[in-house]
């Protein structure tokens, strides 16, 4: 069997180009760009308070949503997008995370979920472009940059294009904001995504989260984008053995031997 990483590497790899070709698709028609989450269970640097966050000013953004979005919109009245009520359980319960309300993944394989289809739109309206979360076993040599760096790669994107921004680390935690230029070949608009990169606990593997949206919607999707990265949690290896391990079987006694019939004593005759 292929170990989660190369297996990953290998979906991604199949699903780049299909991925690609929709970034291309839908930044032709005018609304392409990244949003993401923050720092996995509060790891890495706080992000800094946006549009629709507590405190924020909401004339900064009235609707929560900018023009050219697709034709996806608010309406006029202010709008905080926000997450689901509930967590989306992913991976046999391995991995948990509250998304953006309006947002669905599915699972391509047992390691790598995707969203259910593009754009999704939020409470708000705003498209979310692309959603993603999956976990891989850590490669051994390459920095926490690197791993990032490959990550978008296998995404279908371009590293030259890329500027990252708001950057958080801690161990092996990570938190960005990646904006993609816009195509002068195409013009294509650019893409703004948010990306969490984490670790668990006496654990091997490597989980991350992607979200991304057009340039127009990234004011009024970042807030919820980090808020859906601080709440990507990974169950706890302990826990996780717990459930796969089977009780032991009990030990089972032998059946009782027949009892024996005493015999009788014979009378001795006088």
């Amino acid at each position: 069997m292929l170990r989660p990483f190369v297996a990953l590497v290998i979906a991604l790899v199949v699903l780049a180009p299909a991925v690609a070709c929709a970034v291309s698709a839908s930044t032709q028609s005018g609304s392409t760009a990244p949003g993401g989450a923050n720092g996995g269970g509060g790891a890495g640097k706080p992000a800094q308070a946006g549009p629709g966050a507590p405190g924020a000013d909401p004339s900064a953004n009235p609707g929560g949503v900018a023009a050219g979005n697709g034709g996806l919109s608010a309406g006029p009245q202010a709008c905080a997008a926000a997450l689901a009520e509930s967590s989306t359980s992913l991976f046999g319960g391995r991995v948990l995370i509250r998304l953006p309300k309006g947002v669905e993944l599915v699972q391509q394989n047992p390691f790598y979920a995707q969203a259910a289809g593009a754009p999704q739109a939020t409470n708000c309206g705003a498209p979310v472009r692309y959603s993603a979360v999956g976990f891989f076993e850590w490669p051994v040599g390459p920095s926490l940059t690197q791993v990032r760096d490959q990550l978008l790669e296998l995404r279908g994107i371009a590293l030259e294009g890329v500027t990252w921004s708001e950057e958080g680390t801690r161990g092996r935690h990570y938190t960005g904001a990646y904006t993609v230029a816009q195509d002068p070949n195409t013009q294509a608009p650019a893409v703004r995504g948010w990306l969490v990169l984490r670790d668990a606990p006496n654990d091997k593997f490597g989980y991350s989260a992607m979200f991304e949206t057009d340039e127009g919607s990234w004011d009024g999707l970042r807030a919820v984008f980090q808020d859906a990265g601080r709440h990507l949690l990974v169950k706890p290896r302990a826990i996780q053995s717990a459930d796969q391990v089977a009780s032991p079987p009990t030990k089972e006694e032998p059946p009782p031997e027949p009892a024996k019939k005493k015999k009788k004593k014979k009378a001795v005759a006088g």
